[in-house]
């Protein structure tokens, strides 16, 4: 048992290094996007852009589970070798989803109205956002075939070509002219673009015979439940720049949203641990269970956890001792204000990524999955009610957001327990 524990702890870490590395080159061309937009556009501009891309990860929920899905069955399909299965998968995957985001997109065009107006928007921003959601849901079903195969170093590629290709043709739009619209046409376009190239890392899925994979009930029933729980942890770490966005003026707004980039980089940059986790813990959970399977699985999780600690503790390190030359490096000297405000959101991000790896973990070895959506949709009703109580400055906000998430990793910690004491 010892012997297999090192083993999954060594290809555990072989692992998270080679995503840490992959998201190292993808997060720097990703961030670089955010912060050269804080450069070169206003500050009242650069809040808009952000609220708008705040608004596409409320509305793109889907891509996070169907991620989360095709990456779980993917695991139990390759480890049997059943690539005529997968193949169906992608397929029947892609041709539905194809389906559904083409409604979804004319349900948000009849809701541009009301956007408009709560995001003080023009109809143009919101129709190449609204566009980007068609391409948005089919680019999972590639990430998450890449990740359940554990082609992390295809995935990080991918992950890179994508952010890479977006910093790129947004950086030329906006230079000749196009203002915030040529930054939001680069993300249905580089989306586009990384899925084609991400049907190459699976040629051998590809050219296999297509074997109809048939989704019984009990995948419906976890299809279900990811949903729900990513409809909510979404709305959690995205509903705070829509409620600053209404609240505040365009400038301050603005401002918050510089600071509230660094925080999101926390819990993104947590976000490749996280996968990695899942997908070790979702394969050794397929072939068996039993109480050396659950403590093999809790090592893992153990640690994922330590490694999450890691990133979070150098972030935060910088953030308490350095906070006006992060953010003049990062953002530029227009956002020096918020300088004292950076450590708390950088811990309000430490604690989200925390919930998050829980929340993984519990997908992985299909446990809790009621009460972990019980408890994300409580605190996404706390959070949105205190956050239009308390908004009169920018730091009641921020303190509020923190208390929030340290009181939701704490409900997060109780499902783990739970499933503790009935092994």
């Amino acid at each position: 048992m010892t012997r297999a524990l090192s083993f999954l702890k060594s290809e555990f870490s072989k692992n998270v290094s080679l995503k840490l590395i992959a998201l190292i080159i993808s997060g720097v061309a990703s961030y670089l996007f955010y912060f050269i937009m804080a450069r070169i556009l206003s500050v009242e501009d650069y809040g808009l852009l952000y609220s708008l891309i705040a608004l596409t990860y409320i509305f793109t929920v889907p891509h996070e589970t169907i991620r989360t899905v095709i990456a779980r069955y993917t695991v139990s399909l390759s480890s049997k070798g059943q690539f005529g299965k997968i193949k169906g998968l992608l397929l029947s995957s892609i041709k539905q989803i194809l389906i559904y985001s083409i409604i979804i997109f004319f349900i948000f065009l009849l809701a541009s109205r009301l956007l408009m107006d709560i995001l003080h928007a023009g109809f143009i921003p919101l129709l190449i956002i609204g566009s980007s959601l068609i391409v948005a849901f089919i680019l999972p079903v590639i990430w998450g075939a890449l990740q359940g195969m554990q082609r992390f170093g295809h995935l990080g590629l991918n992950n890179s070509i994508e952010t890479a290709v977006k910093l790129l043709i947004a950086v030329a739009l906006v230079y000749i002219g196009f203002g915030i619209n040529g930054a939001l046409i680069a993300i249905p376009v580089s989306m586009l673009i990384a899925f084609f190239i991400g049907i190459f890392p699976l040629r051998k899925v590809m050219k296999s015979k297509t074997e109809q994979f048939k989704f019984e009930r009990h995948h419906l029933n976890y299809s279900l439940a990811a949903f729900v729980i990513f409809l909510f942890f979404v709305a959690i770490y995205s509903s705070d720049m829509l409620i600053a966005r209404y609240f505040f003026s365009a400038k301050l707004s603005g401002l918050y949203s510089g600071i509230a980039v660094i925080g999101k980089a926390v819990l993104f940059g947590s976000m490749a641990i996280t996968r990695v986790m899942f997908s070790f813990i979702a394969e050794k959970h397929s072939k068996g269970k039993g109480r050396d399977i659950y403590r093999a699985t809790r090592k893992i999780l153990y640690n994922a956890g330590l490694y999450v600690l890691i990133l979070v503790g150098i972030i935060l390190a910088l953030s308490i001792f350095a906070p006006q030359l992060v953010i003049n490096i990062i953002l530029g000297y227009k956002y020096l204000e918020m300088a004292p405000l950076l450590k708390y959101m950088i811990l309000t991000s430490g604690f989200l990524s925390l919930s998050a790896l829980i929340i993984f973990y519990n997908l992985s070895i299909n446990s809790s999955k009621r009460l972990t959506a019980r408890i994300l949709g409580t605190f996404l009703f706390i959070q949105i009610a205190v956050l239009i109580v308390f908004h009169q400055t920018v730091s009641q906000f921020i303190i509020v957001m923190l208390m929030v998430n340290a009181l939701l990793f704490l409900a997060m910690l109780f499902t783990l327990l739970i499933q503790r004491r009935f092994r």
